[in-house]
């Protein structure tokens, strides 16, 4: 009878640590429920020499291109803590908001294609690395940009190639500069062609000279291309990894 009371003890302890144990991860349950939720907003897409180039907009102020699917008050949070959320815009908004385009694995990491507010419109178009066993965003880039302004203008295109648990990005930079008042029309253009890698769980360059890859970017930039100002790329500005410092 001892011995089997303290069986029943022992096991009505157990009973209540695993209830116990059960509420303590019950909002982990429901944070990572949410981060799901997040996750659906994007379509799974073919990342395999994917173009990303920033949404045109029409006489009648139609966007085309990568719209992508507007990201609520809700759920704007997941976005990296350093980008501005107080302004999230409303659907269909040309000047604020962010938007959901696709998304693709590499190896524990979830790619996350999110369009974002760049200089005058919300044409700025980020790649985000979502480490899924955590359910947070690691590290970003920019992939492609566009603005104009007083006779300056930049636009930015991507390539995505992945392969082998890590991303290749190639990217073009065009820069176009005319005075303003040159009557006669004239500008000056310069380009500058970017290798990044994604792996180990950040973005980061491969230190090579782009020279290397010069065939992809004529083939891709056609008559756009000009041969680049410098031909070794740098660390991405808008990278926020740590090991970049």
């Amino acid at each position: 009878m001892i011995i089997a009371a303290g069986c029943g003890e022992a096991a009505g302890t157990k009973h209540i640590a695993d209830s116990t144990e059960a509420q303590w991860n019950k909002p982990e349950d429901e944070r990572l429920a949410k981060a799901e939720a997040f996750l659906k907003l994007f379509p799974i897409i073919n990342p395999n020499d994917f173009e990303v180039s920033s949404p045109n907009t029409d006489s009648n102020g139609v966007m085309k291109g990568l719209v992508g699917k507007w990201i609520d008050s809700n759920m704007v949070h997941w976005l990296p803590d350093d980008w501005e959320k107080r302004e999230i815009g409303m659907p269909g908004e040309l000047y604020g908001g962010y938007f959901a385009i696709g998304r693709f694995p590499v190896g524990d990491y979830e790619m996350l294609i999110v369009r974002a507010p760049g200089e005058y419109e919300s044409s700025a178009i980020k790649l985000l690395a979502w480490y899924k066993p955590s359910a947070e965003c690691k590290d970003h880039i920019l992939l492609a940009d566009h603005w104009g302004d007083a006779g300056e203008s930049q636009y930015t295109y991507s390539w995505l190639h992945p392969g082998n648990n890590q991303l290749e990005v190639r990217m073009g930079v065009n820069y176009i500069y005319g005075d303003p008042e040159d009557t006669t029309g004239r500008t000056e253009s310069s380009s500058d062609y970017r290798i990044f890698y994604f792996r180990d769980g950040a973005f980061d360059t491969t230190g090579m000279s782009s020279r290397r890859n010069e065939a992809f970017f004529r083939s891709k930039l056609k008559d756009s291309y000009l041969e680049p100002d410098s031909v070794y790329v740098e660390y991405h500005p808008n990278s926020n990894s740590d090991s970049h410092e």
